[in-house]
């Protein structure tokens, strides 16, 4: 594998990531506002992160279950 693959591979990544960690921070700002405010008001990331991670799990297993 050369240079320019792995470069384009790795920003692949990154940028699938990143439109994921947007669409659930999206999702979470629609289905449990409160949640996220008290969570940015207070500084505390661990229920913001549980949430998110919890969709995106949510949306695998789905995804898994379609296919």
């Amino acid at each position: 594998m050369n240079t320019h693959n792995l470069a384009m591979t790795t920003a692949g990544v990154v940028a699938v990531a990143a439109c994921s960690l947007a669409s659930a921070t999206a999702w979470l700002l629609v289905t449990a506002p409160t949640t996220v405010a008290m969570a940015v008001q207070g500084g505390d990331a661990q229920p913001l992160a549980q949430l998110a991670l919890h969709a995106l799990y949510e949306a695998v297993a789905r995804l898994v279950q379609y296919f």
